[in-house]
């Protein structure tokens, strides 16, 4: 009896998983990717006005000052000091959610690399499980933002098919988002080699800048042999298989979206390795296709 209850509850999980994805449709954006420094500042806010800027306006500036080595302490500030219920009510749509989250992670860990990478060099999983990030009145990891708050409560070990996010820290069960969306990774920077770039996200056109850095990212990275009917894609999608649809099919089905595999092509899907060599200052910016 105990197997049958340990059964359905497993089951249960993977249905909550499944539940929770966003799956993109429909043409991939006009926005482009660009690379080539220097590059321009995207998202310029006056300083003096910080304090009446929205937490996605604040957080796109705070990703844009650090990619260009300005003082964000102010932002620091104004992070810890968030109302938990504020911030709650104003991320009160995905592409907030997801704009807002992306850029806290991208933009502190930039910070926190450009300040000392020694943690990073020294012990990878004590530096993202570390609490160093204050916002809303709580400390919390990277890994509570990447893994908890943009995956859902996402295990690592699972491949995201089990998510666990009843049984996390309450500031990750008020904050994560509503669908996990598969295009946060091409959009997350942990600081390797093998990372997309960092770049400002908005809410207003977050979706569009996912699917340009997402493009851009894959045509970087898939590697597609039409005679030994077989395609390389990011480790990424394999660490986090559940989050790209679970399946092999599903993957294709991705990169057939970006143009990387003929529409009537089956090739086999199997996994490049992932460079960890650290790699600060990997940034690009929008910019009309």
């Amino acid at each position: 009896m105990k197997y049958a209850v340990a059964l359905i509850a497993f089951a249960s999980l993977l249905s909550a998983c499944s539940s929770n994805l966003a799956m993109p449709d429909g043409d991939a954006s006009t926005l482009a990717v660009r690379t080539t420094p220097p590059l321009p500042r995207a998202v310029v806010v006056d300083q003096t006005t910080l304090a009446e800027q929205s937490p996605n306006r604040l957080s796109a500036n705070f990703v844009d000052r650090v990619i260009h080595d300005l003082p964000v302490q102010q932002h620091l500030k104004l992070f810890a000091a968030m109302d938990p219920e504020q911030l709650d009510a104003t991320l009160n749509t995905q592409a907030k959610q997801v704009a807002f989250w992306l850029n806290i992670y991208n933009g502190y860990t930039q910070y926190f690399l450009k300040a000392d990478p020694t943690p990073y060099l020294t012990k990878r999983s004590d530096y993202f499980g570390a609490e160093q990030i204050d916002i809303a009145g709580s400390r919390v990891s990277l890994e509570q933002i990447e893994h908890g708050v943009l995956r859902r409560g996402a295990t690592i070990y699972t491949t995201g098919f089990v998510r666990l996010l009843f049984f996390r820290r309450g500031f990750i069960k008020r904050f994560a988002v509503n669908a996990v969306d598969y295009r946060i990774h091409f959009a997350l920077n942990c600081g390797a080699k093998s990372c997309p770039p960092v770049l400002p996200y908005e809410a207003d056109r977050v979706d569009a800048q996912l699917d340009a850095n997402s493009r851009s990212y894959l045509l970087r990275e898939v590697q597609y042999n039409a005679a030994n009917g077989e395609v390389l894609v990011p480790r990424l999608m394999g660490w986090f298989s559940a989050d790209f649809g679970g399946t092999a099919g599903a993957k294709r089905d991705i990169l057939k979206r970006y143009g990387l595999i003929p529409p009537d092509a089956e090739p086999d899907v199997e996994y490049l390795p992932y460079d960890w060599t650290i790699l600060v200052e990997n940034y690009a910016v929008f910019e009309p296709s």
